[in-house]
C-alpha cells in the first residue's frame, strides 16, 4: 500500500494584531506568521516551528507524528525546525514504486530591504545636514526575495507610523522633518526602521545694502562705501550677485566693497540679489544714489560801494567782498576765505575788504556736502586781487534840489500848479559823483528814476520823495508838497435892472451888466469877455450903451493865476426903452 505523509500546519503561534483602522500600524507588533501565494507555494518565517501530522485520506482527522517510538512520546505534537533561510524539502523515499516525494517548506528569515528617494529639489550638504529647496517629493521602494511584501509603513516628525501609499509633496512644507519607515514581509519579517533627518528650505534669502561714510540724501562721494549683506536662516547663502547700471552682472565677494571710485559723476543704480544653496532666488533690490565727484563753484563779488574815477577809488563805509557758492548736487556745506595767507576763516556773511593801500590777495574755497573740495586738492582754491592806490571814503551823499518849470503860485505856506506845469529835480556830489536821481509819490514804495522833467496830471495835494544816490550808494532824500490846481475860476454876470420879459429874457436899454469871478485854488487872475463877435477885451469895469431893441451874445473867460480858464456865454435881448 502506498502512503504519503504531508503537511497540515496547524497550531501555528500566530496571530496578527486585529486593528480597527488597517492603515494604522505600530512598528515591531507584527507577528511571524505563514502564507500561501497564489500559487500554492507554501512559506513560513524561517524561525517557527513545523509540526507533522498524517492522514490516509484528506477527510481523516490527521494524526501528530512523534520523531521517537517510545510509549510516553508516541503520538504526541512535536515541533522541527528548519535550518534558517531558504527552500526546504521534506522527502519520503518509495523503495516500491522507486519514486521519491519532496514536500516543499519555503523557509523566509530574511527582512524586506526599502530605499528612499528625494526628487525635483535641489540639495545641500552642510556639516552632515541635508536641505532640500523647492518642488522637493520623497518616495519609497521596497522589495523582498521570498515571500513577498506585506506592507510599507512611514513616521513623519514623530506622528504614528502609517501605512504608506503614495509619494509625500513637500512643495508647500518646510522647516525641519525627521522620516521614519520600514516594510513588513507576508511572513512578519520585520526590516529595521529607516531614519532620515533633512531640512525644506523655501523661503528667499534677503540682502541688504549698506552705505559707510557721506549719504547726504542719496547724495555720496568718491569716500563713501558701499558693500552688500545677504542673510539666509536655513540652507545659507549661495552666492550673491550684483550690477551697476546696465553693465554685466558680477558676483559679490562677501563684505567687499562694490566699486564706486571709476564711475562718473551722476545718477547710479546698484541691482543686486542673492540666490541660497538649494536655488531660492530672492528678487532683485535695487539702491540708487548720485556720485558727486565735482567740487563747488565760486565767485567773488564787491557789495556795490565802489567807484573809480580816473586813478581814485572810491568806497563807502559799506564797502565788502561777498562769496557765492553753487553746488550741483550735493549742496555746499562750507566756504573758507583767507585774507593776505592769514588763517582760514569761515565765511558766514559779506566782509569788509582791506582799506590799506596796497595789493591784497583773498584766497577762498568752498566744500560740499560729500566732501569735495575746490578741485579735489586741497590746496586748490580761488583767488581774488584786491589792488587799493588811494583810497576815498565817501560818507554823504549828493545835494539835491528841485523846481517848477511852468505856472507856479505861492498862497501862505501852500504851493500851486497847473498840470502842465513840470517838476525838475538836479543833484551834484563832489566826491563819487552822482550815480542817480529817484522819486516816488505820494508814499508809493517803488522808486523811479528821474529821466527828465515831469508833470502831475492829477487834482490834490501831492507829496514827492526825491533820493541821490552817488557812485558809492550813498544816499541823501527831500520832499516837497503842491496841490495841483487844473480848474479855471467860476465868472458871474449881474445886470443892473431886472428883465422887462423874462420868458424871452428882455431888458431895458439902458441897463448895465456887472462882471465877477471866484476861484477855490489859486484865485482868478482876469476876467475878459467879447460882445457880439467883438474882439476879446479885458473886463475893467461896467459893460453899458446897449442899443434898443436887439440881441446880443456876450461871451465870458475866466482866468486864474495859474491860467485856467472857464467860459461862460449868455445871450439876452433889449426893449424899445
Amino acid at each position: 500500500m502506498r502512503f504519503r505523509s504531508f503537511l497540515y500546519p496547524i497550531f501555528l503561534s500566530l496571530m496578527l494584531l486585529s486593528i480597527a483602522n488597517h492603515d494604522l500600524y505600530a512598528q515591531l507588533t507584527h507577528e511571524k506568521k505563514t502564507y500561501v501565494d497564489s500559487l500554492g507555494r507554501y512559506y513560513q518565517q524561517a524561525s517557527l516551528p513545523v509540526y507533522l501530522y498524517i492522514a490516509t485520506s484528506p477527510d481523516q482527522k490527521p494524526i501528530p507524528l512523534s520523531p521517537t517510538d517510545s510509549d510516553k512520546n508516541k503520538n504526541l505534537p512535536t515541533p522541527i525546525y528548519l535550518d534558517g533561510h531558504g527552500k526546504h524539502h521534506i522527502k519520503h523515499d518509495d523503495a516500491l514504486h522507486k519514486m521519491e516525494d519532496k514536500f516543499i517548506v519555503y523557509a523566509d528569515g530574511i527582512a524586506p530591504v526599502s530605499s528612499i528617494a528625494f526628487s525635483g529639489a535641489p540639495t545641500f550638504l552642510n556639516k552632515g545636514k541635508r536641505f532640500y529647496g523647492k518642488n522637493l517629493r520623497l518616495t519609497l521602494t521596497t522589495k523582498d526575495e521570498m515571500s513577498g511584501i506585506q506592507g510599507l509603513y512611514n513616521s513623519l516628525n514623530e506622528s504614528a507610523f502609517m501605512f504608506y501609499r503614495e509619494a509625500l509633496d513637500f512643495s508647500k512644507r518646510e522647516g525641519d522633518f525627521n522620516y521614519k519607515y520600514y516594510a513588513v514581509d507576508n511572513v512578519g519579517n520585520v526590516e529595521k526602521v529607516q531614519n532620515n533627518d533633512f531640512t525644506v528650505d523655501l523661503t528667499n534669502p534677503v540682502t541688504y545694502h549698506n552705505i559707510i561714510g557721506i549719504n547726504s540724501n542719496g547724495v555720496i562721494s568718491t569716500t563713501t562705501k558701499i558693500y552688500l549683506t545677504p542673510t539666509d536662516s536655513t540652507a545659507g547663502v549661495g552666492r550673491t550677485y550684483y550690477k551697476i547700471d546696465d553693465e554685466d552682472e558680477r558676483v559679490y565677494p562677501n563684505r567687499a566693497v562694490i566699486p564706486i571710485t571709476v564711475l562718473p559723476d551722476g545718477e547710479h543704480t546698484i541691482t543686486y540679489y542673492s540666490v541660497d544653496n538649494v536655488n531660492n532666488k530672492e528678487e532683485p533690490r535695487q539702491v540708487s544714489f548720485y556720485l558727486d565727484k565735482s567740487s563747488p563753484i565760486m565767485s567773488a563779488d564787491i557789495l556795490g560801494d565802489r567807484f573809480i574815477v580816473g586813478d581814485k577809488v572810491y568806497f563807502s563805509g559799506r564797502t565788502k567782498l561777498k562769496l557765492t557758492a553753487v553746488d550741483n548736487k550735493a549742496g555746499v556745506k562750507v566756504v573758507f576765505y583767507s585774507i593776505d595767507n592769514g588763517e582760514y576763516t569761515e565765511y558766514t556773511d559779506p566782509f569788509y575788504l582791506p582799506s590799506k593801500a596796497g595789493l591784497h590777495s583773498i584766497k577762498y574755497y568752498a566744500i560740499d556736502k560729500v566732501e569735495n573740495k575746490g578741485a579735489g586738492n586741497e590746496e586748490t582754491y580761488n583767488e581774488y586781487l584786491h589792488n587799493v592806490g588811494q583810497v576815498y571814503v565817501d560818507l554823504t551823499g549828493p545835494d539835491l534840489s528841485m523846481k517848477y518849470l511852468g505856472a507856479n503860485f505861492q498862497k501862505g505856506d501852500t504851493t500851486y500848479i497847473s498840470q502842465n506845469t513840470k517838476i525838475q529835480f538836479a543833484a551834484g556830489d563832489p566826491e563819487s559823483g552822482l550815480q542817480r536821481i529817484t522819486y516816488s509819490i505820494d508814499g508809493d514804495n517803488i522808486e523811479s528814476d528821474y529821466t527828465q522833467p515831469f508833470s502831475i496830471l492829477q487834482g490834490g495835494f501831492h507829496k514827492i520823495d526825491y533820493f541821490g544816490y552817488d557812485n558809492v550808494n550813498n544816499r541823501n532824500v527831500r520832499d516837497m508838497g503842491f496841490i495841483v490846481d487844473n480848474a479855471g475860476p467860476e465868472v458871474f454876470a449881474t445886470f443892473s435892472s431886472p428883465p422887462i420879459e423874462k420868458e424871452t429874457n428882455t431888458y431895458p436899454s439902458f441897463v448895465s451888466v456887472f462882471l465877477a469871478a471866484t476861484d477855490m485854488g489859486a484865485g482868478y487872475e482876469e476876467i475878459r469877455y467879447s460882445l457880439n463877435g467883438r474882439p476879446e477885451a479885458p473886463y475893467t469895469g461896467i459893460i453899458k450903451g446897449f442899443e434898443k431893441n436887439r440881441a446880443y451874445r456876450l461871451l465870458l473867460k475866466g482866468v486864474d493865476k495859474l491860467g485856467n480858464e472857464t467860459r461862460r456865454e449868455i445871450n439876452f435881448k433889449t426893449g424899445k426903452y
